[in-house]
């Protein structure tokens, strides 16, 4: 999968991702590059904040040892300071935006 999207349940907002040509597993937000889903060797799937590289998003039902290749569609979620939301991760809106 080249593409997917996380939309937040609370008001459905939707960022938008594109896999990485030059970094292996790891996907980049659109409108803000510096924002990624990578794959940590023991965590799995994950996002951490660019500056602190602290953990600020993870897959929330997908054990490491299920996940694949490409981020887990399915619930995610993330949290930073007092801020935490979840969000959907879905391959099927990017396709249908294409077609």
């Amino acid at each position: 999968m080249d593409s997917l999207t996380l939309t937040r349940r609370s008001d459905g907002l939707v960022y938008r991702f594109a896999r990485d040509a030059q970094v292996a597993r790891c996907y980049r937000r659109a409108d803000r590059p510096d924002l990624t889903l990578v794959w940590d060797e023991v965590l799995g799937w994950i996002m951490r904040d660019p500056q602190s590289r602290a953990l600020v998003g993870r897959t929330w039902e997908v054990p490491v040892a299920e996940q694949g290749a490409c981020p887990p569609e399915g619930p995610w979620v993330t949290a930073k300071g007092a801020k935490s939301y979840v969000y959907d991760l879905s391959y099927a809106a990017m396709e249908e935006e294409q077609t």
